[in-house]
């Protein structure tokens, strides 16, 4: 009997022994993030900045979802109208439309190489993960992406 292997377009098992990551730049910053929070990828986008002192948002299939402008939250300049990549993320119950420079690749992430980061500047990042070719990065908690 040969071992099973997922079909086309079906994922492969996950394993608890590793964490799959999407990586975003921001600006210079690399972040990680859970490709399980992930739900899609979308191209440059141009988004509604409300009235004064109110978040801006990001109208995806006739829904308002509220953008995270992750430049900002990393306290360089953000964007002004729009990205030129944005990451529609699972955030608790809500979901947020994560304005970035770029969405890179996903990297599989031995769950060894994901540690607290209590020294983190980046308050929406309670993890970090360490990637072969890029070194030790931020790992975002969705659920702070407020």
């Amino acid at each position: 009997m040969q071992p099973s292997s997922p079909s086309a377009g079906e994922p492969a098992p996950s394993s608890p022994a590793f964490i799959e990551v999407v990586v975003v730049r921001a600006g210079t910053h690399l972040f990680a993030i859970d490709v399980e929070a992930a739900i899609e990828i979308r191209g440059p986008e141009t988004f509604d900045r409300p009235g004064s002192g109110a978040r801006p948002h990001l109208t995806v299939r006739g829904h308002a979802l509220p953008v995270v402008d992750l430049r900002q939250a990393s306290g360089l300049r953000g964007f002004a109208h729009g990205s030129p990549a944005m990451l529609l993320v699972q955030a608790g119950t809500e979901i947020v439309a994560l304005a970035v420079d770029e969405v890179q690749d996903i990297e599989s992430v031995p769950r060894h190489n994901v540690r607290p980061a209590a020294d983190t500047p980046f308050g929406f990042c309670s993890h970090r993960v360490t990637l072969d070719a890029l070194g030790e990065i931020p790992l975002i908690d969705p659920t702070r992406l407020r």
